[in-house]
């Protein structure tokens, strides 16, 4: 950054002056014995004189003061060195206004009706030198901000995410401007969000998202923030909705997680119900949507067939989809226990079986292995889609594992139940070193 920095100091420096007239000429003679101040001080003194008509020229000579007045300031901080924040800035502000206007005095038409007057040099080296300023307002932001001052970087930032719509500019230029820099005009409006989240600028920060989010630059972070705001804001249903975007809009689990944990915790469920429904029959090929209606129908409505054809249906859609896989397994794990409770598995959890009731120890136990089986294969597929997040897969494998050992020690399938306990100890480890 520092390399760019200079190149742009140095750039705006390089850019030839313009036509004088005799008030001009005494701007540049101050100039010339090193007198900034009293140049600029002269320029706004022409400036307000009601006399002046040269607007094109003086106000691109105030603007030439300024870029000689704050161009030091950026050379040193090109190079790491200590600086003047606030001739910079402002610097740049009266620049970027000065060549503003001076384009301006050259639309239109004067008092008597007549096109006002261009000098085409002038012209040129006005927009020149506001296209070699298009990164100043970033800079300024960053070194104010550096300073802890957050007003003013709000402001700069705002000002460069706006300077292509400087009337200067032609709309192929806007739309170059925008292209060229947008990565960084991305950046600029997620720096924005979050100042006024810090600031606690809610306003503001609504104001600003819908723009942000078009961006998808760490959108995660902004539906925070505004979810954040509205729970400040005491706006139940602004908030509700905004978890339903970022779950579906973003497809990020951790926001569907919340929505479904407050509908759980309210015993919302046939709101829940309903919006789920009403999200698949809209978005019928979105894997997320078909995610959140699996854990309302598995978490509120108790429905594990229910959720499993919601999780098959995200599935089908996104095979990798980590926690879809996870729930999925956990529905087979459950209906086990379900069965248990309801003493269908009474023979097979004895851990042994007289020869009367051998056949029935058998038929549970294998029915019991095939449901293992089934949760096995999410375990496994979870794992697959993330193997960098054991966390979400390891403790459950290894308790699949283990039952699976057991179940097929239990058939006397020696050999398949040796293979489990070698991936038990395999998951073990990893579980243990997290």
């Amino acid at each position: 950054m520092k390399k760019q920095l200079l190149t742009l100091a140095l750039a705006v420096m390089a850019i030839a002056a313009t036509a004088q007239n005799s008030a001009i000429y005494k701007i540049d003679e101050l100039i010339q014995k090193g007198q900034l101040g009293a140049a600029a001080s002269l320029a706004d003194e022409i400036l307000a004189n009601p006399k002046t008509t040269k607007f094109q020229e003086v106000y691109n000579k105030a603007g030439q003061v300024q870029i000689m007045q704050f161009t030091p300031e950026l050379i040193q901080a090109s190079q790491g060195m200590p600086f003047d924040t606030l001739t910079f800035c402002t610097g740049v502000d009266r620049a970027v206004k000065y060549y503003t206007k001076s384009f301006e005095a050259t639309q239109g038409v004067d008092a008597k009706g007549k096109p006002n007057k261009s000098d085409k040099k002038i012209a040129e080296d006005t927009h020149q030198r506001l296209l070699a300023m298009v990164d100043f307002y970033n800079y300024a932001a960053m070194f104010v901000y550096a300073n802890g001052d957050k007003d003013n970087a709000l402001r700069y930032f705002q000002s460069y995410v706006d300077y292509p719509k400087n009337p200067a500019f032609s709309p192929e230029e806007r739309d170059s401007l925008n292209l060229a820099n947008k990565e960084n005009y991305a950046q600029t409006r997620y720096n924005l969000c979050m100042l006024y989240y810090t600031k606690k600028d809610w306003p503001k920060l609504l104001a600003n998202a819908p723009a942000a989010l078009e961006d998808h630059f760490n959108n995660h972070d902004i539906y925070v923030a505004l979810e954040n705001a509205y729970l400040e804001m005491g706006d139940s249903a602004k908030w509700e909705e905004t978890l339903i975007d970022a779950a579906t809009l973003e497809g990020d689990a951790g926001f569907s997680d919340e929505l479904i944990g407050y509908y759980y915790t309210n015993h919302l469920s046939e709101k829940a119900t309903t919006l789920v429904n009403n999200m698949t029959a809209q978005r019928p090929n979105d894997a997320m949507t078909w995610y959140i209606k699996g854990c309302v129908e598995n978490d509120l409505n108790n429905d594990i067939e229910a959720a499993r054809e919601a999780y098959r249906h995200c599935l089908a859609i996104d095979p990798a989809f980590l926690r879809a896989n996870i729930n999925m397994g956990v529905t087979y794990n459950n209906e086990i226990a379900r069965r248990a409770a309801n003493h269908e598995f009474d023979n097979a959890n004895r851990g042994m079986y007289s020869r009367d009731t051998k056949d029935i120890f058998m038929q549970e136990t294998r029915t019991i292995r095939d449901l293992y089986l089934e949760s096995c294969k999410y375990f496994e597929a979870a794992r697959n889609a993330a193997p960098d997040q054991p966390r979400e897969w390891g403790r459950k494998l290894q308790g699949v594992y283990a039952q699976l050992r057991l179940l097929h020690e239990n058939l006397d399938e020696k050999d398949v139940a040796k293979q489990y306990e070698e991936k038990y100890d395999e998951v073990t480890k990893i579980c243990d070193a997290m």
